[in-house]
């Protein structure tokens, strides 16, 4: 399985150092996810996957800085709340999904859907 980006593109990108074992970790997982989403023979079918790229920084970026998912902290008398869509650890949004099925050529309707969450497309060819 072919890596989304370079060790040193996510350390550039979140402009600090990285622990190399964590930010190898955040892009394996990072790439086994956009690779389901898209589906393994679509993915790797792919010999161009730059279009995948900033979908994966950004999803490697919340994989390391949020690993727990951590929706508010407080700490004494400060507390911080973070947005409904922050997610922790290895997801995509909707519209980070939206844009991997665009990048892989995947056409969406935009009509309403009962497909699990996380499940990649199907047509079923009479569309």
């Amino acid at each position: 399985m072919a890596d989304l980006f370079e060790l040193t593109q996510l350390a550039s990108y979140m402009q600090q150092d990285l622990d190399q074992a964590s930010a190898e970790l955040a892009r394996t997982l990072t790439t086994a996810l956009i690779r389901a989403e898209v589906g393994a023979a679509r993915y790797d079918a792919m010999s161009d996957l730059s279009p995948f790229l900033p979908v994966a920084l950004e999803v490697a970026r919340r994989v390391l800085l949020n690993p727990a998912g951590v929706r508010s902290e407080q700490v004494d008398d400060y507390s911080v709340t973070y947005a409904a869509e922050v997610l922790g650890g290895a997801a995509l949004t909707e519209a980070e999904r939206a844009q991997v099925l665009a990048a892989a050529g995947v056409a969406s309707s935009g009509a309403f859907t009962i497909r699990p969450a996380g499940s990649p497309v199907r047509h079923c060819g009479r569309w």
